[in-house]
């Protein structure tokens, strides 16, 4: 007898995927404009605009959110990336390091492209400290929200909803 695997119902996966980094990309962009806000860190979301030459507006507040929106675009990107290489791996650890991989890109490896960035052993320790933070919980929550969208997906495909 040939067994039915039924598809799930309801909202497709890859549109889970674009909210989950859509979504990821305003909460922890916003979480980090308000940490630059009560200088808890020096850097904030303006980082982005620190690679061109565009006046005194991308410190300024218009700046900051745009690099917000700017910040929430380019989640979807890394959450499609972590949902096709990452995905498969089980529980938080691994969103956990991809947030460490994703502040280490940024701060170290992307460094020289911001010009106005200071070198990492230059930065003050509670910026350094912050952003690693922000970067991890988003990290967190990008990688632990595909990771158990996924698994749930498969677990329908594999016994089907009740």
């Amino acid at each position: 007898m040939k067994e039915n695997r039924k598809e799930p119902k309801g909202i497709p996966f890859a549109v889970k995927v674009l909210i989950t980094g859509l979504f990821g990309g305003l909460l922890w962009g916003s979480i980090w404009y308000a940490a630059y806000f009560f200088n808890f860190t020096d850097v904030g979301p303006s980082l982005f605009w620190m690679a061109w030459s565009l006046g005194d507006w991308e410190e300024q507040m218009v700046g900051q959110w745009a690099a917000v929106g700017i910040f929430s675009l380019l989640s979807v990107a890394v959450a499609f990336f972590y949902r096709y290489v990452l995905a498969r791996i089980k529980g938080m650890w691994m969103g956990f390091f991809f947030g460490i991989i994703l502040w280490i890109l940024v701060f170290f490896v992307a460094n020289p492209l911001f010009a106005e960035l200071e070198p990492l052993l230059e930065m003050e320790g509670i910026t350094v400290v912050t952003t690693l933070c922000l970067f991890i919980m988003y990290g967190l929550f990008i990688g632990y929200s595909i990771s158990y969208e996924y698994e749930l997906l498969e677990f329908e495909r594999k016994y089907g909803r009740n």
